[in-house]
């Protein structure tokens, strides 16, 4: 959390110092060491960790004896992310003042880490832990030991088997000499970013108090040939004049922009909210805050990422913030937005096969490999934060693995996004060799990163409409030739297929996204090596229609074309059942009735177990209307039981009984005789499907717990 502030756009360069004159940061050579350390504790009490470093780097000149302010040198230095200078402090104190500052061990262990020092870090961490076993905190931070542990100890072995891909380190139009942030791929020629334009480090006194702060703002980066060219401001009403604007996203359609602005509140703390805006007319309208339940006005949410549901095809939006009742410091949260009644589900949090009691943060969700990529520092990593990827959605996530080296380092890595091809796109990092205002790891700058070996797999169909009856069932197909299909067959329009792959761990097949057809009926869908994939229909109007396809062997790029794809197509209207009948002024059903539905309805239903149905009755209109109406309630009934009976859950049946209300045929003749026919065709009990189990769990997201 000590790290919160300066990763997610807080200006922690720029605070101003109350009591602290230019005239003193200008004459720092005269003041005496008591001087020097009262405005160095009282910028390090006010968040402004440079000034601080500044006046105690000056005390330390004249005396570096002192370990009570070398301790405070090292945790902002630690802060400043001086790694080197970090661990000599560290170092110091612990050899010189050990037991009164015990855990000058454990950070010089984290700063050796950080600094690549692996086999020394896990040397330094062992002590520790034998060292710090009467302490009251010994179990957290012989916890956190035996994790840096592991990380130091898979940071040999990752790097032993580097990936094969290039990374660049963007020019100086792109990287300023502070903090970049939050790369947004656009297309293949654009991205934006967060930047604070201002090429070195200012102090803010009480000299110049009233002087505009500098603030993020999104630019444009284009594409120039083979060199990223940034530094132009957005222009609309995303970015604000002096406020702090980053952490974006762009919805998969272009429609939507979610982002983050922070402010400090009355007391002071800095505290970040998401905001969206929507595209109407080629123009990114005025930006609305997301509502309360997820702006927390008392503790921070940004770092938006944005996946889809599966069966409404709802927005997911990922989310980082440091409530209360996460897991650790910072977490990995999530909402549901329905766009239809522009209402968002409730808050819940990943779980803890992503979130630790470290942080968790900078999420970037990749909808064709259904991968969730972040940085963590509670999960054994090669440095502070590391790049892992997760398998999955919202709460249920397998597959945790560490993006591995050189995307990696024993620096911060974060920020990883891909583009939409998968073949690039970006990061963020501290690692050497940036440019920087001050040490060489200050700050984090943004890299660009491309597969040298990228595999392109698309797959392709088209999709036509099977002959079938009412319950779904095909007719006798046995001399249909299905490659070549007839002209009279035209394909299947506003089709929706989606695209499963298997996990691995546990061999379900998990929704990745899904495609609509146009007139012509072809999908298309971007596919990655080494997967099992399954194809399926996507609506309750789709009777039992799927298939897989394995990309395992697949080495090369290739467009993989498939037969035509053969679908039933149910309707939701509602479908008459045949020769249901009951008991005389009765609910019971008739053995001929019985027979009807073990052939028909419950046939269907046990084949396509996700279909929920509703069973209607009614009746025609000789009785009492209340009578009637109650009459067809208990038939409707009759029918349900019997189904649940026969072993379809009740959580998919609904009875409705409609009475005499809605007739089918006249139950009288014009001229006011009986008319026996229509009145036979009224009493009749129907079906009707109305959706699927998985809708009625996405829809449960917006109710409370």
């Amino acid at each position: 959390m000590k790290d919160f502030s300066r990763k997610l756009l807080l200006a922690v360069l720029f605070v101003l110092i109350a009591g602290v004159t230019s005239a003193q940061m200008e004459y720092v050579d005269e003041l005496g060491p008591g001087q020097l350390k009262r405005f160095g504790k009282s910028a390090a009490r006010a968040g402004d960790i440079y000034t601080a470093i500044f006046f105690y780097e000056r005390y330390h000149e004249i005396r570096d004896n002192n370990q009570d302010v070398n301790y405070i040198l090292a945790d902002l230095h630690r802060s400043a992310r001086n790694y080197e200078k970090a661990k000599v402090l560290y170092r110091q104190v612990y050899q010189r003042a050990g037991s009164k500052y015990p855990l000058s061990q454990f950070y010089y262990a984290q700063m050796l880490k950080s600094t690549g020092n692996y086999d020394e870090a896990i040397e330094a961490f062992t002590d520790f832990r034998k060292n710090y076993r009467d302490k009251k905190d010994a179990r957290t931070y012989s916890r956190m030991a035996r994790i840096e542990i592991e990380g130091c100890d898979s940071a040999k072995k990752i790097m032993q088997n580097p990936l094969n891909v290039s990374i660049e380190n963007l020019n100086s139009s792109v990287n300023g000499p502070h903090i970049e942030l939050s790369p947004i791929p656009l297309n293949d020629s654009t991205f934006i970013y967060a930047s604070l334009r201002v090429d070195s480090l200012v102090y803010f006194t009480t000299e110049n108090e009233d002087t505009a702060i500098p603030v993020r703002q999104f630019y444009i980066a284009r594409k120039h040939e083979h060199d990223w060219i940034g530094g132009e401001l957005m222009q609309n009403a995303i970015n604000i004049p002096g406020v702090e604007t980053g952490n974006g996203v762009l919805s998969r359609d272009g429609k939507r922009f979610y982002f983050t602005r922070c402010a400090k509140n009355w007391q002071g703390k800095i505290i970040c909210g998401i905001y969206v805006s929507h595209k109407i007319n080629n123009t990114w309208q005025k930006p609305e805050k997301l509502p309360p339940g997820i702006n927390d006005p008392n503790h921070t949410s940004t770092q938006p990422a944005l996946g889809r549901t599966e069966k409404r095809d709802y927005e997911i939006i990922y989310f980082v913030s440091d409530r209360p009742e996460g897991k650790g410091g910072l977490d990995i949260w999530y909402t549901i937005w329905n766009d239809s009644k522009n209402i968002y589900s409730k808050v819940r949090n990943l779980g803890t096969r992503i979130n630790t009691a470290g942080d968790e943060m900078t999420p970037f969700y990749d909808i064709p490999s259904h991968t969730m990529y972040f940085s963590s520092t509670g999960l054994p990593g090669m440095g502070g934060l590391d790049i892992f990827s997760a398998f999955g959605t919202r709460r249920k996530w397998t597959n945790i693995r560490n993006a591995g080296y050189p995307l990696n380092s024993s620096y911060d890595d974060l920020y990883f996004t891909v583009s939409r091809d998968g073949e690039d796109g970006f990061f963020v990092s501290n690692r050497p060799g940036g440019n920087r205002f001050s040490d060489e790891t200050c700050c984090d700058d943004i890299y660009y990163y491309r597969w040298n070996e990228f595999i392109r797999i698309v797959v392709t169909a088209t999709i036509y409409p099977f002959e079938k009856d009412k319950y779904g069932r095909t007719r006798d197909l046995s001399n249909f030739d299905f490659m070549n299909p007839p002209d009279t067959i035209k394909p299947l329009k506003d089709a929706t297929i989606g695209l499963y792959m298997q996990d691995r761990e546990t061999n379900d097949y998990v929704f990745v996204e899904s495609f609509k057809t146009a007139d012509d009926g072809r999908f298309y869908f971007n596919l990655i090596p080494e997967q099992n994939y399954q194809f399926k229909m996507t609506g309750f109007q789709y009777f039992k229609s799927e298939l897989y396809l394995s990309t395992e062997f697949f080495n090369f790029s290739d467009t993989i074309e498939m037969p035509p794809i053969w679908v039933n197509v149910l309707t939701d209207k509602p479908v008459v059942l045949e020769n249901i009948y009951y008991e005389f002024n009765s609910a019971e059903l008739t053995t001929t009735a019985r027979d009807v539905l073990d052939t028909t309805l419950l046939v269907m239903l046990k084949e396509a177990p996700e279909f929920i149905v509703e069973i209607g009755a009614h009746t025609d209109s000789i009785g009492d209307t209340g009578y009637n109406m109650q009459l067809s309630q208990d038939r409707a009934n009759s029918v349900i039981n019997y189904l649940i009976g026969k072993g379809i859950s009740p959580g998919r049946l609904i009875a409705k009984g409609y009475g005499s209300e809605f007739p089918v045929a006249p139950n009288k003749n014009p001229d006011g005789t009986d008319n026996p026919e229509g009145r036979e065709q009224n009493r009749r009990t129907e079906f009707r499907i109305i959706g699927t189990i998985g809708e009625e769990e996405e829809d449960e997201e917006f109710e409370d717990d």
